[in-house]
């Protein structure tokens, strides 16, 4: 049983792949009861990737705990107004479909306020709503490149870098899900529903520009463009046995750091720009000489930020990933043992927890309507139809 902070909350979830499903996830994480539709074939997520164990994808699991999942087909009138019907008890509902297509499936804002005028409807799109790219298709390697994150981790010679995962979905997806509980909290207090756009490049520009544009904050810009700081402490050091990360950003932090490592001289440099850069060259020269374990000691009696660089291989067996119990082993019917993330926050009175584990294409199918008010005999209907699974 849901015990989180969202308990109590029912939210209809039409979308797919990642930036959707990892919004509602987290919704489900914190108690809200997600309601999974699917197509027949079911979300994308269960059928292209890879591994798979027993039929059952992984990408599918990572994002759809905490659900329910009924399969109607929104293709045909009847399913149509299922959902509607579904809707209409719902808080909220999210979708993740290139711009256009909810409304002309007839599932779209307009199509939802008239059954229920306090839904929240959140609808996660590529771009803003004005530009000749507002009903342009996108994925999470395009909002990448067009928000600029690419050209900030540019790797040797300026060549842009995409961070390996799907950050700007997750970006996305995450605005999202703070963007719904923002509204469900409006609709209890002022008694209305409304809608809400998630632009993916304006979600990731958001979330990644601040900081990395501080040398156009000022405007014009031409005198301080080049005075955005590259930090290269930013980057891991290699030692004798792998990499460490440091983050010494105060001078006391450098200080203490330096006379621990046993090269206090580094920091009497006069010119600090020249003085920051003889340590982070000194230091990229000292670290080899020894494990990552003495390093990571002499941080710690320093005091300064810092720790290991991790391989999944290693993390899991980090004592402070185990004394703090960050992941979650579970057994699914079909996929045997499997590893999950925990939510990444702590409620002191309603936990957020894994409840429910990825429901089967359809599970809840029944379940689902009949909470809903639709009878036996008309669910045998709907599937001779074949507008439910």
């Amino acid at each position: 049983m849901a015990e989180g902070p969202l308990a109590g909350f029912h939210i209809l979830d039409l979308t797919q792949v990642v930036s959707g499903p990892f919004c509602t996830m987290l919704l489900g994480d914190m108690g809200a009861d997600i309601i999974k539709v699917e197509p027949p074939e079911g979300d994308p997520t269960r059928r292209i990737g890879r591994p798979r164990k027993n039929g059952i994808n992984s990408g599918f699991l990572v994002f759809n705990r905490n659900k329910r999942s009924i399969v109607i087909d929104l293709k045909k009138e009847h399913g149509r107004d299922l959902v509607k019907r579904l809707a209409g008890k719902c808080d909220a509902v999210v979708e993740n479909n290139r711009p256009g297509v909810a409304d002309r499936l007839g599932v779209g804002y307009a199509d939802i306020r008239k059954v229920n005028p306090k839904i929240v409807y959140c609808a996660i799109h590529g771009f803003g709503p004005k530009g000749k790219m507002a009903n342009a298709p996108a994925y999470d390697p395009v909002i990448q490149g067009f928000s600029g994150m690419t050209a900030v981790q540019g790797g040797p010679g300026g060549k842009p870098v995409a961070v390996r995962m799907a950050l700007a979905d997750k970006i996305s997806g995450m605005t999202a899900a703070l963007s719904i509980v923002a509204a469900l909290h409006a609709a209890r207090n002022r008694g209305v529903g409304q809608y809400i756009r998630i632009p993916m490049v304006e979600a990731m520009m958001a979330f990644a520009a601040n900081d990395s544009m501080v040398g156009y904050v000022f405007v014009p810009e031409d005198e301080y463009k080049d005075q955005t700081p590259k930090n290269g402490s930013l980057d891991p050091f290699r030692t004798r046995d792998g990499y460490v990360t440091i983050a010494p950003y105060t001078d006391e932090q450098w200080s203490r750091l330096l006379t621990a490592i046993g090269h206090p001289e580094w920091w009497e440099i006069p010119d600090r720009r020249q003085r920051l850069r003889a340590c982070l060259k000194g230091i990229a020269g000292l670290f080899p000489e020894q494990d990552s374990s003495y390093w990571l000691k002499k941080l710690e009696e320093a005091d300064c930020p810092g720790g290991p660089v991790h391989t999944y291989e290693t993390l899991f067996r980090d004592p402070e990933i185990i004394a703090n119990e960050n992941f979650t082993l579970y057994e699914h019917p079909e996929a045997g043992t499997v590893r999950t993330t925990n939510p990444g926050m702590r409620f002191s009175e309603t936990p957020a927890r894994l409840w429910r584990i990825p429901p089967k294409l359809g599970e809840q199918t029944e379940e689902i309507l009949r909470e809903n008010g639709v009878s036996r005999e008309q669910i045998a209907e709907l599937r001779l139809e074949n507008i439910i699974n």
